[in-house]
């Protein structure tokens, strides 16, 4: 234990150190436990209070009011990344949201914050916009020994701005389709005078399909049709530091109170690593207001094998 631990850390640390090497800064570790469940698969999905991370332009079809928050640990425990945020949607005027991630290590030297102001709108019935307006900030702890003997750090906290775009389409019924540009803007995060260190651009697209056109044309008993018409498969690629990164899942809700999912992603840029992942929701219903409970878990297997990830979010659906 004591020696996987060291080896965690020390990946972390030269994660955080060597930033312009290893573009560590705001990587893609994602939100919410539901998309976790689905392997991240969630560019074409993008329907609740996690829309803003994967796809603005999921933000267009959402119509209540909706507030969720995240608690997740990454590497054991080694890194927590916890989230709150709302969606508001205001008519004819489009889909406004709010989001606020902080991530943080254990030894509590080094901090990620980024703020997302998010805007959605349908263009036509079929095809909706989004953009994120986005606040990158990086802390390192001025008073630890290691920061303050380093010539590295010129300073010790460091924010930017940047710009996310994303599309999404329904051009038939159960078929989803979701491109989200992110990072369009480059964002200098570096705390060093010499290096730069820039948050990547991040591409994702993929497509959902919700088996309940199967269903229609299906002989199977009324069980069997109810429990296609509630399930739905995702797929996405992502593309960020010339690296190519496929995510599939599938999400099924056994009734109206729960829902499970499992997923799947793998690199396709020479990286052995993968990450299998299984999810599960709960209802349940408050008045005029229903509360969603989430649970995520991933597995990651290569050079970071036994590693796992943990979400828990809550969801306020009015």
């Amino acid at each position: 234990m004591k020696k996987h631990r060291l080896r965690c850390v020390y990946i972390l640390f030269i994660a955080l150190l060597l930033p312009a090497s290893t573009y560590a800064a705001f990587n893609d570790t994602g939100v919410g436990a539901r998309p976790l469940g689905l392997g991240g698969a969630f560019v074409a999905l993008a329907d609740d209070s996690n829309a803003s991370h994967y796809n603005a332009a999921g933000l267009a079809y959402i119509d209540k009011i909706q507030f969720g928050a995240t608690y997740a640990q990454r590497f054991n425990g080694l890194i927590n990344y916890n989230t709150i945020g709302g969606i508001i949607p205001i008519g004819g005027l489009g889909t406004f949201g709010a989001n606020f991630g902080q991530l943080a290590e254990d030894s509590a030297i080094y901090q990620e914050q980024t703020i997302r102001i998010s805007y959605g709108r349908t263009l036509i019935r079929q095809l909706g916009f989004g953009l994120n307006l986005k606040l990158f900030g990086t802390t390192f702890d001025e008073t630890t020994p290691s920061v303050i003997e380093n010539p590295y750090f010129a300073q010790t906290s460091r924010s930017a701005v940047s710009l996310d775009l994303g599309l999404l389409a329904k051009p038939i019924n159960s078929l989803s389709i979701g491109v989200s540009v992110e990072n369009l803007l480059p964002a200098d995060v570096s705390i060093s005078e010499t290096e730069i260190d820039t948050v990547p651009l991040n591409i994702r697209a993929g497509i959902v399909y919700n088996l309940e056109s199967i269903a229609e044309m299906s002989a199977q008993g009324a069980a069997i049709t109810n429990l296609l018409k509630s399930t739905l498969i995702a797929v996405e690629v992502v593309s960020r530091n010339s690296e190519i990164y496929t995510r599939l899942g599938i999400e099924m809700w056994v009734n109206k109170a729960i829902g499970v999912r499992g997923g799947y992603g793998m690199n396709n840029s020479g990286n052995p690593a993968t990450t299998l992942s299984l999810g599960g929701s709960a209802k349940i219903p408050i008045s005029n207001t229903a509360l969603q409970l989430d649970y995520g878990f991933q597995l990651l297997t290569g050079d970071l094998q036994d590693n796992t990830t943990q979400r828990f979010s809550v969801n306020l659906l009015f």
